[in-house]
């Protein structure tokens, strides 16, 4: 032990004379082609080092001038990597004499130069720093700053695998900005790996993320979500690898997630907060119906978002949402095979986020949600409950017979009678061949309420409890209601029979259905009751157009003036929009506006979400007016009937019979003031049609005519004397051809070519062509099934290359038709000129 100590303190002795024998330096430079030392001319300076962990020798080459000495040795790759651990160097002096026993003074030491960026990770590992000049002379480095001194140690350099230009360093781990300095006092600065955020997890309070170079003190830390650096009492833990804050999110939505640790920003992570649903109902195939979706985050926190939802192929529509329940509609499913009906994905998308939990749906599953036990029944609540002929109840696997099931028409309610009290059994459904999942039911503890249907203004009901317990007998019953009030019932002393007491219950002010929860010491049934509803004793329309409807509505006036009561009719909820006429509801009667949509319907008071018994209010379609004598075209038109009250159902009770062709003329419904009969009937004789509306004939009879002829251009010839052959064009022609004159001639031989064409000879005559374009125009005329119809037209041109002169007295001119038809009928008149020309001759 004695030598050791000796031999360190020589060690150390000759450590500080070797550092003791100085050298001024003026100037060195350090690259990596060389090394650079600047002396005074008079000045020692160094000629040789030699490394002794790898025994190699750095030779200078020096140059002199009259006032400084350089001192240059060259440099390479292969020399660098010999460059490390103890120096010795060799000092000459200005008489030439050289002294090898001194150590390189620390002031001497080449500066680094590092090579590319050195980032290690703030959770420490071992890090490789490059560069040349790393260890001369060195076996330790110092960084700062810290709350302590941190040597980094080297690794082994008398391995084989040791390279002073690529140091593995055992860095031990640290937080933002950090120095290294060297002895000579060269310092470099760098900072750790820039933060990355992997994978976030989602927990029911916090979010968990997982990473790599976070900084493990939260003062070093900010976080971000969408930009906004969250409170640093939200942390709830941050390590090199993992960080956790408090975080609670309810609406379905995207979040931008970022830290900044150490002043490094990390990657920005987008996070989807899914819609997750839990929990779905079920509905009948063939009648669809409502789906309740039961989670979380299925709604979205922005106005008019775009929500989807999907069983496999089937739409569900009309979606409502909240944070935790999605209501919409399923439509039914026709029989059709090779669809699948089962397991179908549930698929909901919130403005482009998806749901990724495997929820499926299936149609006609029977479920029972929850049951309850009013008046003495038992009342299952749930879905696909089939029909009362087909469903079977089984209790503890026996099947129910002789009991009267009742199922309501959306199939999910189901309530019956048991022969027997049931006393802690398991039921549950099989309802065409499929069951349902099953509960446990207790029915021994059951109440009645007299009356059934308290008033909504709250009253005293009577309760009897049956099949009390004896240890009970003593105990106050509590009835608690949905919002968690409660109250205690009251002595009714009916009997000394406590098995089956009857007690009073102080029904508050209240509509529509109350679940109740009656307990007795530890003895508990839920049931439930409903508010009395108002009853409608008639309706009518009134003289001002209001349907008026009387009944004894005094209770109900709060309710309706607090938005609580609905009038339900003609297959609508009746809206107070009508300015200047708004719905009436007094204590005796309630009245609105009459709208032509209105039909023959039931009515009905909905109050609080229970629906009132209907009445039947009869409203008859009415015609107030039909053109008694409409005009048509040659291809027919259209009668239009008016009135009010019109609906689409009447439509196909409503016609026209034609007595001309004995043919009926289906209408169709425009709106609820006009129905519109479509009469395809050629002309021109005028006929006489009868009406069938809502199936009963009506008394009058409607005559319809024809438009008279439309004259509006012709062909022209030259030479009155001899006559010629004309084209008219128009519309309204038939073929049934009275006359045709042109001024005082008569035009013979016409033909009816179509509807807009007639073409006829225009007899010779002494009329003269040379006059002004006012007093060369004939009026040519029409007749046809009695009726005329005529215009001023320049027949004779006096030129016979000149046919278009009509066009230009006549805007109103159908040229396309006109020479459509000059088409068509070429040869035919070609052949009319040449007899006619032979008959003059």
């Amino acid at each position: 032990m004695k030598i050791i100590i000796l031999f360190l303190v020589l060690y150390l002795c000759f450590d500080t004379f070797g550092y003791a024998l100085p050298l001024e330096v003026k100037d060195f430079k350090c690259t990596k082609q060389s090394l650079e030392y600047t002396y005074d001319i008079n000045s020692t300076y160094y000629t040789k080092w030699n490394f002794e962990n790898m025994n190699y020798d750095l030779v200078f080459e020096c140059k002199n001038n009259s006032i400084l000495r350089t001192c240059t040795a060259d440099m390479s790759i292969e020399i660098a990597k010999n460059l490390y651990g103890r120096v010795w160097t060799c000092v000459t002096d200005n008489n030439g004499e050289t002294d090898c026993q001194s150590v390189l003074y620390q002031k001497h030491y080449p500066n680094p130069i590092i090579e590319g960026d050195f980032k290690p990770s703030t959770k420490g590992s071992p890090t490789i720093l490059k560069g040349y000049y790393l260890v001369i002379e060195l076996t330790f480095y110092t960084i700062i700053p810290n709350t302590r001194v941190q040597f980094v140690e080297i690794g082994r350099m008398f391995d084989k695998s040791f390279d002073p230009l690529n140091l593995l360093i055992e860095y031990q781990g640290g937080c933002g900005p950090r120095t290294f300095v060297w002895p000579n006092g060269f310092k470099y600065s760098f900072n750790h790996s820039s933060p990355k955020i992997d994978n976030i997890s989602i927990g029911t309070s916090s979010m968990i993320s997982l990473g790599s170079n976070f900084c493990n003190n939260s003062d070093s830390v900010e976080i971000y979500l969408d930009g906004i650096q969250i409170d640093k009492s939200n942390m709830k833990s941050i390590d090199h690898e993992q960080f956790e804050i408090n975080y609670i999110q309810e609406y379905s939505k995207s979040i931008i997630v970022n830290i900044v640790s150490g002043g490094l920003e990390s990657n920005k992570f987008k996070l989807d907060y899914k819609p997750t649903p839990i929990k779905i109902n079920s509905v009948p195939r063939l009648k669809g119906g409502s789906i309740t979706i039961f989670g979380d985050r299925l709604s979205s926190q922005l106005n008019n978002s775009t929500i989807i939802v999907k069983f496999g192929q089937f739409d569900c529509k009309n979606v409502i949402s909240s944070k935790n329940e999605i209501v919409c509609n399923l439509g039914s499913v026709p029989n059709v095979e090779k669809v699948k009906l089962i397991d179908l994905q549930v698929n909901i998308s919130i403005n482009g986020i998806f749901n990724e939990n495997n929820l499926l749906f299936s149609f006609d599953t029977p479920i029972i949600s929850d049951f309850i036990l009013p008046q003495g029944e038992v009342k299952l609540v749930g879905d696909c409950f089939g029909s009362s002929q087909i469903t079977q109840i089984y209790i503890d696997d026996v099947l129910q017979s002789n009991i009267t099931i009742n199922i309501n028409e959306r199939e999910t309610t189901l309530s019956f009678k048991p022969i027997h009290p049931i006393k802690k059994s398991k039921l549950f459904l099989l309802v065409n061949g499929t069951k349902s999942n099953i509960i446990e039911i207790d029915s021994s503890f059951y109440v009645k309420s007299v009356p059934s249907f308290p008033s909504v203004n709250g009253q005293i009901v009577n309760f009897t409890l049956f099949n009390i317990n004896p240890n009970n007998y003593n105990k106050i019953p509590i009835m608690n209601f949905q919002d968690n009030s409660s109250i205690e019932a009251i002595d009714y002393k009916n009997s000394n029979e406590y098995s089956t007491h009857t007690y009073s219950f102080a029904i508050p002010k209240g509509c529509g259905r109350i679940d109740i929860a009656i307990s007795i010491g530890d003895q508990l049934t839920r049931t439930e009751n409903f508010y009395e509803l108002p009853i409608i004793s008639s309706c009518s329309i009134v003289s001002n157009q209001m349907i008026k409807c009387i009944g004894n509505f005094t209770n109900y006036l709060n309710l309706f003036k607090n938005g609580k009561i609905k009038i339900q009719f003609s297959n609508m909820i009746i809206i107070d929009n009508i300015p200047n006429n708004p719905i009436i509801f007094k204590s005796d009667s309630f009245s609105f506006p009459m709208k032509p949509e209105y039909s023959s319907s039931d009515i009905s008071l909905i109050v609080c979400d229970e629906t009132s018994q209907s009445l039947k209010v009869d409203i008859t379609p009415l015609i107030k007016f039909v053109n008694q004598s409409p005009v048509f075209n040659s291809t027919g038109g259209e009668l239009i009937i008016n009135g009010e009250n019109f609906n689409e159902n009447m439509i196909d009770n409503t016609s026209v019979f034609c007595f001309s062709n004995k043919q009926v003329y289906n209408c169709s419904f425009l709106n609820y003031t006009s129905i519109s009969c479509s009469i395809k009937l050629e002309g021109p004789f005028d006929q006489i049609c009868k009406i069938k509306f809502n199936g009963k004939e009506e008394k009058y009879n409607t005559s319809i005519s024809y438009y008279p002829p439309l004259v509006l251009n012709s062909t022209m010839i030259s030479n009155s004397s001899i006559g010629g052959i004309i084209t008219i064009f128009g519309n309204e022609f038939y073929n049934k051809i009275d006359l045709i004159t042109v001024g005082k001639s008569k035009c013979l031989n016409s033909t009816f070519i179509n509807s807009t064409s007639i073409s006829c000879f225009v007899e010779p005559s002494d009329f003269n062509i040379i006059q002004s374009e006012q007093q060369k125009q004939q009026y040519v005329n029409i007749t046809i099934n009695g009726k005329s119809g005529g215009n001023n037209l320049i027949i004779y041109s006096g030129n016979s290359n000149k046919i278009d002169e009509n066009n230009k007295s006549n805007k109103n001119t159908i040229d396309e038709i006109k020479n459509e038809s000059m088409k068509i009928n070429r040869n035919y008149i070609l052949f009319i000129t040449l007899f006619s020309t032979i008959l003059i001759i």
